[in-house]
């Protein structure tokens, strides 16, 4: 039975506050939509504050939880909108949604090739490569928050990055500028209250 208490609130908004930043870039670069990252940050809060009491029961790290959330969100994002169109046109498709989130995130152009390029990777190679070069966590805390040992992570991490580079080299990024994509610059906070997203049926 779940606990929706005034005392279970209040901190739930310090763990919202906390780690709100963090999670939303996180998405924002894997669906490359800063309209469609927002709906799945606020999905993600919701479905933590509603399980909430059985991670403050159960304990562990409140970054970790957070991030399993929000890439099974992510997934199921992706699952609820599989293209349509020929698979020859996405390309195009995801530079045109990474452009509106430069602008609206402003980031400099670099973030355009980045983030079409990590749409050519599968999901679990854009959840390390981000996890380990925008967000600059740890192998130890990443392998926490996949569920994998710190070998494996590693290992495979070293490996997504070798393909992202082929991407970018594809895409007429050179070393420097490829560089320059990990500057992980912090966007700006959603507008609103804490938790803003309805129960999915």
């Amino acid at each position: 039975m779940s606990q929706d208490s005034s005392s279970t609130r209040p901190s739930f908004e310090k763990l919202y506050d906390a780690h709100f930043d963090a999670i939303f870039r996180f998405v924002v670069y894997r669906v490359g939509n800063v309209a469609e990252a927002e709906d799945v940050t606020s999905q993600t809060f919701f479905k933590a504050l509603r399980g909430y009491w059985r991670f403050r029961w159960l304990g562990g790290s409140a970054s970790a939880w957070l991030y399993r959330i929000a890439a099974n969100e992510v997934t199921s994002h992706f699952r609820r909108r599989r293209p349509s169109r020929p698979l020859e046109e996405i390309p195009e498709l995801v530079l045109q949604e990474a452009e509106k989130a430069e602008r609206s995130l402003s980031r400099n152009e670099i973030f355009v090739e980045l983030t079409a390029a990590l749409r050519r990777l599968q999901p679990d190679e854009q959840t390390l490569v981000v996890l380990r070069y925008l967000e600059e966590k740890p192998f130890q805390e990443i392998a926490e928050i996949v569920r994998k040992r710190t070998g494996t992570v590693t290992m495979r991490t070293h490996r997504a990055l070798q393909k992202l580079k082929m991407e970018l080299e594809k895409r007429g990024v050179d070393h420097e500028r490829f560089r320059e994509g990990f500057a992980n610059p912090v966007p700006p906070r959603v507008p609103g209250g804490p938790v803003q997203a309805n129960p999915t049926p």
